[in-house]
């Protein structure tokens, strides 16, 4: 299995923030790639699938938001999956190369809105699992989905940072 990532940086996007984020990119397709294998039953994934990433600045992420949600603000990630069903990953037999959909992370949120238990390495790699496990249909709408996609991201965050070389303790 093997992901391919398309990377567009929005008009407005930071510059700084996105360039720290090439370090997570570059592992994001093999880790996505293991994820899919251990979460997707075999028969449902072709020999690869693809990932649209995309960096929006706080306001282009704002319109984003409003157009999709409804709601006037910008947010740290949006996820557009493409084979969602009924809250569960649904995607075409036979296809050579599925597309698994569109992430949009907002570096300078994600930035803003650090907690401060967490390094802008660690928040965007969290964000980025976020958003990968939403293409798969995950959601936290319940409890119990609350938890398992909680546990879902904060292990493939891990393992984003371990691939790309930020560890736990990079800026």
């Amino acid at each position: 299995m093997k992901v391919n990532l398309r990377l567009d940086s929005g008009e407005d996007a930071d510059p700084a923030s996105s360039a720290l984020l090439d370090e997570l990119l570059s592992a994001a397709g093999d880790v996505f790639a293991a994820a899919l294998e251990e979460l997707v039953p075999a028969e449902a994934l072709p020999p690869e699938a693809e990932i649209s990433i995309t960096f929006l600045s706080s306001e282009e992420m704002r319109e984003q938001n409003m157009l999709y949600r409804g709601i006037d603000e910008p947010t740290d990630v949006l996820s557009f999956p493409l084979w969602e069903e009924e809250g569960r990953f649904a995607p075409e037999a036979g296809m050579p190369v599925l597309p698994l959909g569109d992430i949009v992370i907002c570096p300078a949120y994600v930035r803003n809105n650090l907690p401060s238990c967490r390094t802008f390495r660690e928040e965007a790699a969290l964000m980025l699992a976020h958003g990968f496990l939403h293409l798969l249909g995950r959601n936290h709408a319940s409890d119990s989905d609350r938890r398992a996609m909680e546990e879902d991201q904060e292990r493939l965050s891990r393992a984003l940072l371990e691939r790309s070389g930020a560890g736990r303790t990079a800026n």
